[in-house]
């Protein structure tokens, strides 16, 4: 055979079913055998086809799945979550929403402690919530009473919670027990509880979730829960060295929330008065009264269920899917080289970030030096005039801080709902308790609410200070190419919708930089616009570009600056957009045929 016929043994990755079907035309024409694959139709051309597209298939995916074994490189959820289980990280699954709430009783409840049976639900236009604990209060008067405690410790969760088959144990070590289920059944990641009765003992009990089974002891009662590659859950049990493992004959029974993706989140008032239903199962019932022998209080019955109802003030948190490819190698990375412990402030901001991911939008920690350095000096040099007004450092400080103030770690949190100014009591409640689990550290965690920096179009007027009092005054001017032929009303549009995306909860960051110049830059891009200006109409003056008046919303005569260049915020502030909903209203479109004449404006 000739030289020049011979292929490079890589020649196979440059092949698709065109060039394989003509390499194999090629040699058979040479071969001066066969004539059939020249006339397209015959059996032999069809078998070429066959064979030349099966091969660009099988080429195809191995191309595919020699990226896909890299961990830098896979796009396939499936490859991810198998690669990162080498680095023992459990990606987070579905979070459905939950929502704060107030326990009101009624006169005909005596005074008592009272225990609300877990997984017990409300229903709110068709929509159930349910409470993932048992919810314990004391009844303090005769009269009717607002239990105002429960609001800083539960939280009610979207969904119902659903009894799955008992399972029977083999007794192998590391059991698995695999949570089949219908793809359109979501589970909240969080909200899964194992009960086992152990053959020897004939009683229910309640074992413990743990993050990974190699930090206990051959004596505790732990499992392990993995949401794996099929988008399903393994809860795995212990081998009598990390962890207490099943023995043949054990009964294991299983209880998760079933969440609603579809469903919208719910605002202030939607729960006010709304009837709790106890959660009812033969098998529940059995589980209750073996792990509820010493109990906080009266067990509430359906019938005196009837004079508790719920409230909230605060809105429900958002649905949030499952990690996607990106998050995991993202997260799975700062999981491994933390080991399940929390010592650093990165260590606390990823934990947080990963597993209250439907909670907040954004997070930053800081150890005591910094706190007083920044967040305290900023209050002292702003006068701090009305504690009454901003309340919040007060308040987290009295729930959440002890009197020794020196080793507080402090969490600034931004909630991701935009309707919702602060994270809900019991909602840092539950952040912090899930912190206390991980962390080494002696410190007290303080959850601390950031101090919202607004932003609005502004020209500073001379001879008097900067104010929000007169930002009726200020506009941004958009000078229009004078040969478009776009609508003033489609330019218009596209600014509002550039402005809403740059400033949306999602998008920005404690501590951020305010880039002015590309914000300019982007509406300067933005077709039919030909010149942006900052002008105020009460003096007829303007700047060219973006001008933005920046203050502090409760202290704006102390903390109120003109800002025409970047801004970079300290840690513990957040920019939003004033009126974001109205921008538009400040955005002034003049047409002309030759230079800009502000005073028609």
């Amino acid at each position: 055979m000739a030289t020049d016929n011979l292929l490079n043994k890589n020649s196979y990755v440059s092949f698709d079913a065109t060039s394989i079907r003509d390499l194999i035309v090629s040699r058979l024409n040479q071969g001066e055998v066969f004539t059939d694959q020249n006339y397209q139709g015959s059996n032999l051309s069809a078998l070429i086809d066959v064979i030349s597209f099966s091969f660009s298939t099988l080429l195809y995916y191995l191309n595919k799945t020699s990226s896909e074994s890299m961990y830098s490189e896979t796009q396939i959820y499936e490859n991810m979550n198998r690669l990162v289980k080498i680095l023992n990280y459990n990606p987070i699954g579905r979070l459905g929403q939950n929502v704060p709430f107030v326990l009101n009783t009624s006169q005909n409840l005596p005074i008592k402690n009272y225990v609300i049976p877990r997984f017990s639900y409300i229903s709110v236009g068709g929509t159930y919530y349910s409470f993932n604990t048992d919810i314990k209060f004391y009844k303090p008067t005769d009269g009717e009473a607002v239990i105002s405690d429960v609001s800083n410790r539960y939280l009610l969760y979207q969904g119902l919670f659903q009894e799955y088959p008992t399972h029977t144990a083999l007794g192998i070590e590391n059991e698995i027990v695999y949570l089949a289920l219908n793809d359109s059944v979501y589970v909240d990641h969080f909200n899964i509880f194992i009960f086992v009765k152990q053959k020897d003992r004939n009683t229910w009990e309640e074992w413990d979730r743990v993050p990974e089974t190699f930090l206990y002891g051959p004596n505790d009662n732990i499992y392990q829960i993995r949401f794996n590659e099929n988008k399903r859950y393994e809860i795995k049990f212990g081998d009598d060295i990390n962890g207490k493992k099943l023995k043949e004959g054990d009964q294991v029974a299983i209880y998760y929330l079933n969440i609603d993706k579809d469903v919208s989140n719910i605002g202030p008032g939607a729960i006010n008065l709304s009837k709790i239903v106890t959660y009812n199962s033969l098998r529940f019932k059995e589980i209750y009264t073996d792990i509820s022998l010493n109990t906080f209080g009266e067990i509430l019955s359906p019938n005196n269920l009837q004079y508790v109802q719920t409230q909230n003030d605060y809105p429900s948190t958002y649905y949030s899917d499952e990690e996607n490819v990106s998050d995991i190698r993202k997260n799975a990375a700062k999981n491994f080289r933390s080991q399940y412990r929390l010592v650093t402030s990165n260590d606390y901001e990823t934990f947080i970030k990963t597993n209250y991911s439907n909670l907040l939008t954004d997070v930053r920690v800081v150890n005591n030096d910094d706190y007083l350095r920044s967040h305290i000096r900023y209050l002292y040099n702003i006068g701090l005039n009305k504690p009454q007004d901003d309340n919040q450092i007060l308040l987290n400080q009295i729930k959440f801080a002890n009197s020794c103030n020196f080793n507080n770690l402090y969490v600034y949190m931004v909630p991701k709902s935009e309707s919702q100014k602060y994270i809900a009591p019991a909602q840092k409640e539950l952040i912090i308790s899930g912190l206390q689990q991980s962390k080494t550290l002696t410190s007290q965690i303080v959850p601390m609410d950031p101090v919202y920096m607004y932003l609005d179009f502004y020209v500073e007027k001379v001879g008097s200070d900067a104010s929000p009092n007169d930002l009726d005054s200020s506009y941004l001017a958009i000078t229009k190419e004078a040969n478009s032929r776009r609508s003033n009303s489609a330019i218009l549009s596209d600014i509002q919708m550039l402005l809403k995306n740059t400033f949306k909860r999602q998008e920005n960051k404690l501590g951020q930089l305010i880039d002015i110049y590309q914000l300019s830059t982007s509406i300067l891009n933005i077709d039919g616009v030909k010149k942006v200006q900052t002008y105020r109409s009460d003096t007829d003056s303007y700047i060219e570009g973006v001008s933005l008046l920046v203050w502090n919303y409760y202290y704006p005569l102390a903390d109120s600056e003109v800002y025409t260049q970047n801004i970079q915020l300290e840690s513990f502030k957040y920019p939003i957009f004033n009126n974001i909903e109205n921008v538009s209203s400040k955005i002034k479109i003049i047409e002309t045929t030759g230079s800009i004449k502000i005073s028609d404006f």
